[in-house]
């Protein structure tokens, strides 16, 4: 009888051990951002973009270099700080403890799909033609674009990162500015899919300013940010509808 209720225990134990593996394995995943407030949204000031005029002379032809700018329609910015709790609570919400993390490390993710298998994840195929194709007519891309998103994200440099207990390295990768200049080594922003679905996942590496000193980056636009996110958007001409993004922070 002892060592049947020895073995009995064991297998008690055991089974308490996987379940409480299996709640850890779902828990380590990104979870859904629990509030995103709009600061403020803007586009550019096409009257810093004033003509430039050239006399005209009868009888002469005259060779022009001509630059300028134009805004793009097919990409949507988010910037801005993220505060964050690392909590141990049970399934119905009961909070048992919570730790405050005053500089979060972890990502932002953003997608238009509110589903995803996060054990899944991987990096985005963008050299896979069909994978491209498909979300190139999903925002009405065409791959000649020159912000094309096959040659917005022609990096694969990004330093190593999780996504729940997937690591993920050398996936589709831009840099957005900072000091209103282009760099290459502060915000990067990734592409990610899940190979359930083929979603494609929009990330941006929460920024630290070293190893050790957690403190926001100077971005584009020489204020203090956590994090800069580039995300694709139809906005053809003719198309004035908005895209639902749907975000989740991992918090590290």
């Amino acid at each position: 009888m002892k060592n049947r209720n020895y073995v009995l225990l064991l297998a008690s134990i055991s089974i308490l051990a996987m379940l409480a593996a299996i709640v850890f394995a779902e828990n380590n995943v990104p979870l859904g951002a629990e509030n995103v407030t709009v600061i403020q949204t803007e586009t550019a000031n096409l009257s810093l973009y004033n003509a430039s005029s050239v006399n005209a002379e009868a009888g002469n032809v005259t060779e022009l270099l001509i630059t300028g700018v134009s805004q793009t329609k097919r990409w949507q910015g988010y910037y801005g700080n993220v505060s964050g709790t690392i909590i141990l609570e049970d399934a119905q919400g009961n909070r048992f403890y919570d730790w405050s993390a005053a500089e979060p490390q972890g990502e932002v993710y953003a997608s238009v799909n509110q589903t995803i298998t996060w054990t899944t994840v991987e990096c985005a195929p963008t050299d896979n033609a069909t994978y491209l194709a498909e979300w190139n007519a999903f925002y009405n891309i065409t791959p000649e674009d020159d912000d094309a998103i096959n040659l917005t994200y022609n990096y694969t440099d990004h330093n190593t990162f999780y996504t729940g207990t997937t690591t993920l390295t050398g996936c589709p990768t831009t840099y957005t500015f900072v000091n209103n200049v282009g760099q290459h080594g502060d915000f990067p922003a990734v592409l990610l899919t899940s190979d359930t679905n083929g979603t494609m996942i929009f990330t941006s590496i929460l920024e630290d300013d070293t190893d050790g000193i957690r403190a926001s980056l100077v971005g584009f636009d020489s204020a203090e940010h956590d994090f800069q996110l580039l995300v694709a958007e139809d906005g053809s001409a003719g198309n004035d509808a908005v895209t639902e993004y749907f975000f989740w922070i991992e918090i590290e």
